[in-house]
């Protein structure tokens, strides 16, 4: 009987350099696509405020609001039981919820809500903006974000 021998293939030892050059050569190549911040003044959302008292203006351009699906629903109900959207409640740190209303379009003011009830995706006020106001329901946080200063930080 014939003992089996371990043999090598030739230049086995050349294909698993050459391997492992062809992986650092993907590795390198992926990492060098990584995206070079944009050297232009490009402001995706503005903040500004009539004076320092009042409260601070968010506006976005339209291809921010495009890109963000900026969406709003309206403020339903009657004084002392106003109805909105759950998404359209934010919490600060503090925890107190505020909403984002459309003054204008594209214009964004964040106002103070009470919370009486949240039933699924309905949530009842006993305090908020009256009836008819426009609210933000989809991209809230991106303009939360906008207002505290956070725009294109990662």
């Amino acid at each position: 009987m014939m003992a089996a021998r371990e043999c090598s293939p030739p230049h086995a030892g050349r294909r698993i350099i050459g391997a492992a050059i062809a992986l650092l050569a993907l590795t390198v190549t992926a990492c060098s696509e990584v995206e070079e911040p944009s050297s232009d003044d490009y402001a995706p959302a503005t903040v500004a405020t009539a004076d320092p008292s009042s409260a601070l203006t968010v506006k976005f351009t339209e291809e921010a609001a495009r890109r963000v699906d900026l969406t709003m629903s309206t403020v339903t109900g009657r004084e002392g039981a106003l109805v909105v959207e759950y998404a359209a409640l934010i919490y600060d740190k503090q925890g107190k919820t505020w909403v984002y209303t459309a003054p204008e379009p594209l214009t964004f003011l964040r106002a103070k809500v009470a919370v009486a009830e949240i039933d699924g995706n309905r949530v009842t006020l006993s305090d908020g903006p009256p009836p008819g106001t426009k609210v933000v329901t989809q991209g809230v946080t991106e303009v939360y974000g906008a207002e505290l200063g956070m725009a294109g930080k990662h």
